[in-house]
């Protein structure tokens, strides 16, 4: 297939996921071009065979990769619009996806307005707060509507981010669900050796946080939570990634006398290093589709302790493989660590559950389903009907990836 994927360029869960998501249909002999603003934040591999269209040069953009830009100028959504449009003219692609709604799904819209018929299937990909925080907003909500009820495709990453969807939007049917992947060559428990973790030893508990920082990962309830285990426990902080929030978090810290326990590793492509040397993930958002972060640490034999939203209790099993607390009870949250820390046991059990359960999640079943999918919406348009139904995914994929209770 000739495929062309459009994402941001970013530090995110969506751009990853395209980002890996287009590498690995490269390997498997597919025809992939990659749309973005500038080159992708993320493990990118200039040998993979895949075709990168920019907008811009790193030199000449001012985003920051820990920036997130939906809102761009007419002329960029023009630039952008006439690139895509020229690779559907010399390539003739099959199929174009794109991870997130804004800005891409208009791009998506002006394509099919230009080329009509001949316009390649339209795929888009929901991720998060396109959403939960744009998809709220009259401006943005009313055109997308019925941009996305027009797409050949439509698949979110949870259920229940799915059943938000088809809330905000209004949309005749819900998303299909294909989840989110963890590149299990990449993420896994230190060693390799599947023994799970115990005890930390000599060293000080360690907990960890990876994020892009924006309000939506509610940056001071993490601080308040870590400052409470603090007051129990002699436990430090590894703080992964950057955005707006982080100074905030970083000038509490400095108040609370805190700031010797906090180590600030900034924006990194490769953080499976960095988790594989963790106790316990820490998210505190208030809002999730996924949480990319949490599979990835679970891959690393890292239990999560998170909020419980959004599509968080498909990823995390309470009890099981970390623990889920209501948002904003940081005493609950306090309290959950400070347990798990305490009892090496149960430490190494959850470790050795949650790498099983990120098995599940590992990126060749996973880009399976999107091959299935996009194999499926080129028969529907070429013959009138697919060879299996395409709105069947859920039972490929099976019932592990359905809400846990």
């Amino acid at each position: 297939m000739r495929i062309g994927i459009m994402c941001h360029s970013g530090y995110g869960g969506s751009g990853r996921i395209a980002l890996e998501l287009a590498q690995e249909l490269c390997r498997r002999g597919h025809r992939v071009h990659l749309f973005s603003r500038t080159t992708p934040f993320g493990v990118w591999d200039p040998a993979s065979g895949v075709a990168l269209h920019r907008m811009a040069w790193e030199r000449e953009d001012s985003l920051s990769p820990s920036g997130f830009d939906v809102d761009w100028s007419e002329q960029d959504f023009k630039t952008f619009t006439a690139q895509v449009l020229r690779v559907i003219a010399a390539e003739g692609l099959d199929v174009l996806h794109f991870h997130y709604a804004l800005p891409f799904a208009f791009v998506a819209a002006a394509v099919k307005e230009r080329l009509k018929s001949a316009a390649p299937v339209l795929v888009g990909t929901l991720h998060g707060t396109d959403v939960s925080l744009y998809g709220r907003r009259p401006a943005t909500r009313v055109p997308l509507a019925g941009i996305l009820q027009d797409l050949d495709g439509l698949t979110t990453v949870s259920h229940s981010h799915a059943r938000l969807a088809r809330q905000v939007f209004g949309l005749s049917r819900a998303p299909e669900v294909i989840p989110n992947f963890v590149d299990l060559s990449r993420f896994h428990p230190p060693g390799g050796n599947g023994k799970g973790r115990g005890h930390p030893g000599p060293r000080r508990p360690r907990l960890i946080h990876v994020s892009n920082f924006r309000p939506v990962k509610d940056p001071k309830s993490l601080a308040a939570i870590f400052l409470g285990i603090r007051a129990r426990l002699q436990a430090e902080l590894w703080l992964v990634g950057d955005g707006p929030e982080l100074s905030k978090v970083a000038t509490l810290f400095r108040r609370r006398g805190v700031a010797d326990n906090v180590r600030y590793f900034g924006l990194r492509p490769q953080v499976a290093p960095l988790l594989g040397q963790a106790d316990l993930l820490l998210m505190s958002s208030r809002a999730e589709s996924f949480c990319l972060a949490a599979l990835e640490a679970m891959a690393c034999g890292v239990p999560v302790l998170a909020t419980q939203v959004g599509g968080l209790p498909e990823v995390v099993r309470h009890g099981e493989t970390g623990f889920l607390y209501a948002r904003e009870e940081h005493t609950q949250a306090v309290d959950l660590a400070l347990g798990l820390l305490a009892d090496p046991a149960r430490l190494r059990d959850m470790g050795l559950a949650a790498a099983s359960r990120a098995r599940l999640f590992g990126h060749a079943e996973i880009i399976n389903a999107y091959e299935t999918y996009y194999e499926g919406l080129l028969a529907w348009r070429r013959w009138g009907e697919a060879p299996w139904s395409v709105h069947s995914l859920n039972l490929t994929l099976g019932a592990n990836f359905r809400s846990c209770p």
